[in-house]
């Protein structure tokens, strides 16, 4: 079975969140949050020769908590949460940035995503 959306690129992140949700099993803010990370991740470009991502640093989290409203306390129990279930893993500079198991593929302006479910014997 094939489906097919037609996104805007705007909401890119968002719906691919929407769809991957079925296995990650995360709330509508759990959610945001990831699309937003997953964002920042994306486009992460380094400054300067000794620059490492890091998704978390100080001015990404403020970026996070002014665009969705929360505060620093539950950012902190959201960015905890998405390292437990592996979707924020720690670099080898010591910065943290999205697992890469879970980044979206683009490749001509199309994004593929494959399901396999095994059914168990009950």
């Amino acid at each position: 079975m094939n489906l097919k959306k037609i996104i805007k690129k705007k909401d890119l992140y968002k719906e691919y969140i929407k769809i991957m949700n079925g296995i990650l099993q995360l709330s509508y803010r759990e959610s945001e949050i990831l699309s937003l990370l997953i964002i920042i991740n994306e486009q992460w470009q380094p400054v300067m020769s000794t620059d490492y991502k890091n998704i978390l640093s100080t001015d990404n989290r403020k970026k996070i908590m002014s665009e969705t409203r929360i505060n620093k306390n539950n950012l902190s129990k959201y960015a905890a949460m998405f390292k437990n279930k592996g979707i924020i893993v720690k670099n080898d500079k010591g910065g943290f940035e999205i697992n890469s198991k879970i980044l979206p593929v683009i490749k001509n302006n199309i994004i593929e995503i494959t399901f396999l479910l095994e059914i168990e014997n009950e």
